[in-house]
């Protein structure tokens, strides 16, 4: 179980680091913000509680889809009801935590991602 948990953690931080060099190398990532966590998002994905678990079990999660397009202005909510947190292309998203952002400018982010089954997060703003 313990070989589990830290197998799960280098996992984390290989997607963080991954997350980190996508968007240090890309020529057009889009600027956003974070913004308060409000009710009205126009992309809202919830992790359930156990879903780590679910991963850890070799089960297959599909949360939230691998390529997400939005426009300028539109914002994203990610909500983390897991008991551990998840990476979602370039962001990390702790355990219980909940995660906004409005895109303020266009072009792509792309990492690697804990709650798809191709372990790969794709975010392409357009204007």
């Amino acid at each position: 179980m313990k070989q589990r948990g830290i197998a799960f953690a280098l996992i984390a931080l290989a997607g963080a680091v991954l997350a980190i060099i996508a968007v240090v190398s890309g020529d057009d990532e889009p600027e956003f913000q974070t913004i308060a966590n409000s009710d009205d998002a126009d992309y809202e994905y919830t992790i359930p509680l156990g879903a780590g678990a679910q991963i850890d079990a070799g089960e297959s999660i599909n949360i939230i889809p691998a390529e997400l397009t939005v426009r300028v202005g539109e914002s994203l909510r990610i909500i983390n009801d897991d008991d551990r947190g998840h990476v979602v292309g370039v962001f990390f998203v702790g355990a219980g935590e909940i995660l906004s952002q409005e895109f303020t400018s266009t072009g792509t982010l792309s990492g690697g991602c804990s709650i798809h089954p191709s372990g790969e997060f794709t975010l392409q703003v357009l204007e």
